[in-house]
């Protein structure tokens, strides 16, 4: 798997489906994670497994939309999108039945075709405006 196919397929089908069956063929078991929304690394396959799963449980009907990805080297750029409805407790907060639609970037870093480390940058913020946790600005 190319590593540009590598990144697609992380968000379409591990994040995107939630299949987690064939991700450790993709992830490495020593991954790391920075999350906008985690004050900490997130560290280890399974650790960041619950974390995702944890996220996708929130919004079942979740779809995982890629627009571009750019490869270079051992470096992959997904700009992606991501929209859901909120029906289930998502990280202590109860379910609010309002749908999200979150745009983001992360830079995946392949080692040995799997990525080791992926630095996310989203609209965290957004979501929560949007799932009236946190009052819109301005």
């Amino acid at each position: 798997m190319t590593n540009k196919e590598l990144g697609k397929s992380f968000f379409k089908d591990v994040l995107g489906k939630g299949d987690w069956d064939n991700a450790s063929e993709i992830v490495a078991s020593d991954v790391v994670m920075h999350h906008p929304s985690s004050p900490e690394p997130i560290k280890g396959y399974e650790a960041v497994k619950g974390f995702l799963s944890a996220f996708r449980a929130g919004f079942p009907d979740l779809s995982m939309t890629v627009h571009d990805v750019i490869v270079e080297d051992n470096k992959v750029a997904v700009r992606w999108e991501a929209k859901g409805t909120h029906e289930a407790d998502l990280f202590g907060i109860p379910p609010t039945g309002k749908r999200m639609d979150a745009k983001g970037i992360s830079i995946l870093h392949i080692v040995d075709g799997k990525i080791s480390e992926d630095w996310v940058s989203e609209d965290t913020m957004g979501v929560m405006q949007q799932l009236g946790v946190i009052p819109p600005m301005g």
